[in-house]
């Protein structure tokens, strides 16, 4: 098993977050599109079997060259025996921490051997200075106008004006999304190249509107990457991307938050009977979850019929990139 780091840099305005579920979607449209339904069939199925061939993360951000992983969601309480003075300064310490959504790589690593959250730079999360430093943003908010157009008399049609708010990112800030590969041979074949795939994802276009040009990116690097300090054995992970647990996972939670998605069916099937999917519940990046049965992967694909009753062939990803970790619970 390898980890892998897909660097991407955003070329055009984006529409759509870079979730683990959603860029599993894309994929499996691009192995369709590619090389037929038949070799999707085949990739599904080795996911339902408990074979998968990869996992992968929520698009990551990496500003300044520095990835920023998700924090894991536990709350830690504080010393009730400490003097008041005391609870004071751990009260203050503990509200910046709260308020970072993120840890750096030596902090992430900390996490995973010791199941404590240490944050080693405050002055992101707490800025004294406010009023005379202004924090540089890390995306920028554009505003695009679409109309639809008569057909028959090619002038706009009354009433059909669409606007839209995609994201900008700073020069310094791109995407990191993170993979492990379980089937390296697959993953890297000749005749079939899931790593040529999951690039193509990004360079043709991501998400809504990427016929007109939304979701691009720049393929910046796809390498290995061996920064972060898992355990190789341990009772405890956390998820960085959307989760659907299954029940082969026997986990206890241990802190978490849920996200209800009502997406939309993809690519032709968005003009189908009826595209909408069943709303879906999904547990977020951060979540953390003990289990008595370690693996080095959790989740499941969802059943025929789970996520939309016309198209009863669609299915939904909930296997993201996972970390073990020495949990202190």
């Amino acid at each position: 098993m390898k980890t892998y780091a897909l660097t991407l840099k955003l070329k055009s305005g984006l529409l759509t977050e870079l979730q683990s579920d959603t860029i599993y979607g894309h994929f499996c449209w691009r192995l369709k599109e590619q090389y037929g339904v038949s070799k999707l069939e085949e990739f599904i199925k080795l996911y339902k079997s408990g074979n998968p061939i990869f996992i992968l993360s929520d698009g990551l951000l990496k500003v300044k060259d520095k990835i920023r992983f998700p924090r894991p969601l536990i709350f830690e309480q504080l010393d009730i025996k400490l003097s008041k003075y005391e609870k004071v300064l751990n009260f203050v310490e503990h509200k910046a921490k709260k308020e970072r959504n993120y840890l750096t790589l030596e902090e992430l690593n900390f996490f995973l051997s010791n199941g404590k959250i240490q944050i080693n730079d405050l002055t992101e999360s707490l800025d004294t200075n406010k009023k005379i430093k202004k924090k540089k943003k890390i995306f920028e908010d554009g505003l695009r106008v679409s109309v639809q157009i008569d057909r028959q008399s090619f002038g706009s049609m009354q009433g059909r004006l669409f606007s839209y708010k995609p994201k900008y990112s700073a020069d310094d800030v791109s995407f990191v999304v993170l993979l492990k590969v379980f089937d390296e041979k697959r993953f890297s074949s000749d005749e079939l190249s899931y790593k040529q795939i999951l690039q193509d994802i990004f360079s043709i276009g991501y998400g809504k509107k990427k016929s007109s040009g939304f979701g691009q990116f720049e393929i910046v690097d796809f390498e290995e990457y061996k920064d972060i300090q898992e355990l190789e054995a341990s009772d405890s992970f956390i998820v960085l991307g959307n989760y659907l647990p299954s029940i082969n996972d026997k986990v206890f939670p241990i802190a978490y938050d849920y996200n209800t998605k009502y997406g939309k069916l993809g690519e032709e099937l968005s003009t189908s009977e009826n595209p909408f999917k069943n709303p879906m519940v999904f547990l977020t990046a951060g979540s953390c979850f003990k289990t008595t049965d370690p693996k080095p992967f959790y989740g499941r694909v969802t059943e025929e019929g789970e996520i939309s009753y016309i198209n009863k062939f669609s299915v939904q990803f909930g296997m993201p990139f996972t970390l073990n970790y020495k949990s202190k619970f």
